[in-house]
Formats: C-alpha cells, structure tokens, sequence
C-alpha cells in the first residue's frame, strides 16, 4: 500500500463508551494540555480556545444529538488521581453521572488504571467538586462502578408550575447542577414519550429560571437548571422507579440519569422517604438500570445536604480516529434533533 497523500487540517483520537445506553466519547488525542488550577480554569480554557474540538466530536456526521463526551485531564488536588470536564451539545457540563461511571470504565479497560486501584477506590476532580469513586471488579473486568456525588440538596420543593393550562408541583435539586424533578404524573401521563418530555421540559425550565434564584452557594458559575429528571414509580411497595432525563437543552438521557437520579435522591430524602443504607432503583428508556442510595448525610454553606451514591455500568464501544479534511464544508458539524 502506498504512502497516504490525504491532507488533514485537525486529528483526535477518542474512546468511545456507553453507559446504561448513553453514548460518551472520551478525547484522548489531539488536544493540548489544558491549563489551570482548578477544574473551572481548564473548562474555561477549553471553551476559549479548544471548542471546536466539542463541536467536531459531539455533531453529526461524527456524532449525533445525543452524544456527549468527557476530557481527562491532570488532577487540582493532590488526592485525586486524574480530573474530568463533560461535554454535550451546548457546551460543558459541571458533573455527569454517566460520563463518571464511562470513564472510569474505559480508563481500567485501557491500563490507564490498576484494577486493583479501580476496586480500592480513586478520588476524580471536576468541575462540580472531587467525587470518590469504586469500582466492582472481576478478574481484570470491571463490572461495575459506583460514585459518591458532591453535596446535594433540594433547592424548593413543589414549585408550582403551569405547564398546557395545567398546574403541576416540581421540586428543584442540586447535585452537581440544578435539576427539576418531577413525577410525570403530575401531567397525567402514563409513559415517556421523547417529544412530549422535550417540551415540558422546555416549559418547567423556562418558567423555573424566570421565578427562582438559582445559584449554588459556593460555586457562582453554577446557575439555572441543567436537566429536568422525570419520574414514574414502577413497583408501589418498593423503591423501583422508571426515569428520564432532558439535560443541556433538549439532550434526551437514554441512561437512567446520573445527576438526575442524584437531585431525586436528594429530593426522597427530604421527605423521609429514603434513609442512609436504604435503595431506589431506577430503569431508562433504555432498559438498564442503576441503583442509588444516600453514603452519607453532609453540610454546604451550614444546611444539611445528603452524599448521594449512584452504581452503574459501562462498555467500551470502539476506538477512534477522527480527521478534518481542509475542504470539509462542515468544520463545525451540525446537528439535527
């Protein structure tokens, strides 16, 4: 075979993951090192001077709408074993349940991590704050991985909210982001259809951000609701829910939720119905399930807040090298919903 004549303008290598059925990419070539002492440092040197590469990897031909991806990058404590950003079609998230559990998965997969480091428990930086993860392992074979969530809350409690002419109660939660949380019940509904969960979803965040001061305490970049988590009790005598999540915009989650399933933790807890050592599962439009629980009760700023645990799994898809060719009429990708 002959020596290849084709001129590329950019390259990046990725691994591709999936996580309870949604889709990560994780970069792991092609991009400087990103500088920074803090994780919101980096994130902002990426999205200053490296968004392009999110737009490439993240939009259709590459990807598609519901693609997200993480970036690995070197730790800001000295505990923590390396740090993550999470991206998506908007831009970068502060945490991501799903891209937590991939990641990690795809780093024991690849040597990146000792197998017996990955069940002994790794501390990851991100953007949100560390989290402490661990994972089940077999073998060499990761079966599972399971994170302990930064500091969450309920932010309010059955906000009112008017959605077709109908009243509806959601609870606002943060656990990485804001979150609304709300029982598809509430609009009558029986299953989860992705156009009508886009567009409550559109509508409760839109009228939640025009009426509530949503503000983390601490972290003055983390403002406005990121996703809203939808709900369904599945089994009434145990903590068995089906769930979906609408994040960045109109990302449907094809997993259970990560952060989502987080903020409803947080939101059990408030009303006694879920104490430290007690379970919920949870089931996605995907058909895979995680399992969350409360580690611990903590404080933020004086108030109590809960440790939410969450246990999922993940797969390693592929390995990929992505080119842009000079003459691409489509240096950005587009994306198509």
């Amino acid at each position: 075979m002959g020596a290849s004549t084709m001129e590329t303008k950019k390259w990046y290598a990725a691994i591709d993951v999936h996580s309870c059925g949604q889709p990560l990419r994780i970069i792991t070539g092609g991009l400087p090192e990103l500088p920074g002492t803090t994780m919101r440092d980096k994130a902002l040197f990426f999205q200053r001077h490296e968004d392009d590469a999110r737009k490439l990897l993240m939009s259709e031909p590459r990807g598609h709408y519901a693609m997200t991806g993480a970036i690995v990058t070197a730790p800001v404590t000295p505990e923590a074993r390396f740090g993550l950003l999470f991206l998506n079609q908007q831009g970068l998230a502060s945490v991501s349940g799903h891209g937590i559990i991939a990641a990690v998965t795809a780093w024991t997969a690849t040597g990146q991590i000792a197998p017996s480091d990955a069940a002994a428990g790794i501390l990851i930086d991100c953007p949100s704050g560390t989290v402490q993860v661990v994972a089940e392992v077999e073998g060499d074979e990761v079966q599972s991985v399971s994170f302990r969530n930064v500091p969450s809350y309920v932010h309010t409690e059955r906000f009112p909210v008017t959605i077709q002419g109908r009243e509806i109660r959601v609870d606002v939660a943060f656990s990485g982001e804001f979150f609304a949380v709300v029982d598809i019940g509430e609009f009558g509904a029986t299953s989860f259809e992705p156009h009508q969960l886009r567009d409550w979803a559109g509508m409760i965040r839109s009228e939640a951000e025009s009426r509530l001061e949503l503000q983390h305490p601490q972290l003055d970049w983390i403002s406005g609701i990121h996703g809203v988590f939808f709900y369904q009790r599945d089994e009434p005598d145990r903590l068995s829910f089906r769930s979906a999540c609408v994040f960045a915009g109109e990302q449907l989650d094809r997993s259970p939720g990560g952060a989502g399933v987080c903020a409803h933790l947080a939101v059990l807890s408030s009303r006694g119905r879920l104490e430290p050592g007690q379970q919920a599962v949870y089931q996605g439009i995907s058909g895979v399930q995680v399992i969350g629980s409360i580690a611990r009760d903590s404080l933020l700023a004086g108030n109590k807040t809960i440790i939410p645990q969450l246990t999922g799994t993940a797969h390693v898809l592929g390995f990929m090298n992505f080119v842009l060719d000079p003459d691409d009429p489509l240096p950005d990708g587009f994306v198509l919903n």
